[in-house]
């Protein structure tokens, strides 16, 4: 018997990440779920285009968009058809429910048609919940919002986590799955900005996701500070609940102090983490910690706060805003915490492992937003072919809904 080597086909895709304070653009390779860094470029953001996590003139965005592209194409010296986009989006509505699911013939082999009805009516009811939630709180009906992300956490079968389900024998399923929607205007200018630059748009993924992934504690709190905004993330047993836009961000600060310091906007930033600046500094934590308290008693409610808190972000190197979150007033707020706070750093080592050929220039250039959406790429091309996350995808276009 003769073996011959089977030619896996390489995916090459430009990750893109649209800040409001930068552009910026990572050309990568794709295959056997490691990650070639091809090319890395960035733009400085013109406000009169794209200000506050908004859109204030698509032609021109775009035309800053096309011209980092280009710049990188001509780095690379490869066209780049396909586009993973990172949109810094004011609302993102997202739910996360495990849902118990009982067969009537557990003694019968899982069939492919059977786990796609399953996960049709598992759906179904996520779908259901999450929409009646943002209406609920924001009045937004199911027609103003559309699903942007749709993801499997975890499958058990009889109490056991599984990854092959098919033709098995059980009779107790437990499906973990998460959902994320956004405004249908916010859906429309994505697809607008991809006809605009004539490209592709592959995926959209929000780093306030995709950053959650790169740590093992099962309970973390994630807070990443931009520049004109605040998110908070919250992972608990393993799964994303929710992620939460607070209106107040870095250049909040930033401005108060040029207000009534005659300094520039540079000179304050290499300054934040000096003794200067302190009643500004209180003024702006009064307002930003108010912010952080009443959104994680939102969204805890009676549950006790993770212990594990990581702070990063434009804002985020701050040394006063750690020392803050250190002493937080997690009473006045009737958040139960029980130990207490541990920040969490990044392992860059194991983020670099599944980067291949990366050379150092790139690896000190490129920020760690742009790694995490890297690492979810990489992982959402290895399940390609996942039976279980393809009986997903059949079931929403089943249930009527666009998957971005």
């Amino acid at each position: 018997m003769s073996f011959t080597k089977q030619h896996i086909p390489s995916k090459i895709l430009c990750i893109l990440d649209i800040g409001s304070y930068k552009l910026r653009a990572c050309a990568a390779r794709f295959k056997n779920k490691n990650i070639e860094i091809l090319g890395y470029c960035e733009k400085r953001q013109d406000i009169s285009y794209f200000a506050n996590n908004e859109c204030l003139n698509l032609p021109g965005l775009c035309e800053n968009i096309s011209e980092v592209l280009k710049k990188l194409e001509h780095l690379i010296e490869l066209p780049l058809d396909d586009i993973v986009i990172n949109y810094p989006f004011g609302e993102l509505f997202l739910g996360s429910k495990k849902i118990n699911y009982r067969r009537k013939l557990p003694h019968n082999k899982l069939t492919l048609s059977e786990l796609e009805d399953i996960m049709q009516s598992v759906e179904k009811l996520c779908l259901k919940s999450l929409n009646e939630d943002i209406d609920k709180l924001y009045g937004l009906s199911p027609k103003e919002v559309q699903i942007l992300l749709s993801r499997v956490n975890s499958v058990s079968i009889d109490w056991i986590i599984q990854e092959k389900i098919i033709g098995a024998l059980w009779e107790n399923l437990k499906i973990s799955l998460l959902n994320a929607f956004i405004p249908s205007n916010k859906h429309m200018l994505i697809s607008q900005i991809g006809n605009v630059i004539g490209k592709n748009m592959f995926k959209v993924l929000p780093t306030e996701y995709c950053i959650t992934k790169i740590f093992p504690q099962k309970d973390v709190v994630i807070i990443n500070v931009g520049a004109t905004q605040t998110t908070l993330s919250l992972k608990k047993d393993g799964d994303v609940l929710s992620i939460s836009k607070i209106p107040i961000g870095i250049n909040d600060l930033v401005k108060k102090i040029i207000k009534q310091k005659s300094i520039t906007r540079v000179d304050i930033i290499d300054q934040l983490n000096s003794d200067k600046f302190q009643t500004e500094k209180q003024e702006f934590l009064q307002i930003w910690g108010e912010g952080i308290g009443i959104t994680l008693q939102e969204v805890l409610g009676k549950t006790i706060c993770p212990k594990y808190f990581y702070i990063w972000g434009g804002g985020g190197n701050n040394i006063f805003l750690q020392d803050y979150v250190q002493n937080f007033p997690f009473a006045k707020y009737d958040i139960r915490i029980v130990n207490d706070i541990s920040f969490l750093e990044e392992d860059m080592n194991k983020i670099l492992k599944v980067m291949k050929h990366i050379r150092l220039e790139d690896i000190q250039r490129i920020p760690l937003d742009m790694y995490v959406l890297l690492l979810e790429t990489n992982h959402l091309i290895a399940r390609e072919k996942d039976i279980v996350s393809n009986s997903l995808k059949t079931a929403i276009e089943r249930l009527g809904y666009i998957k971005s």
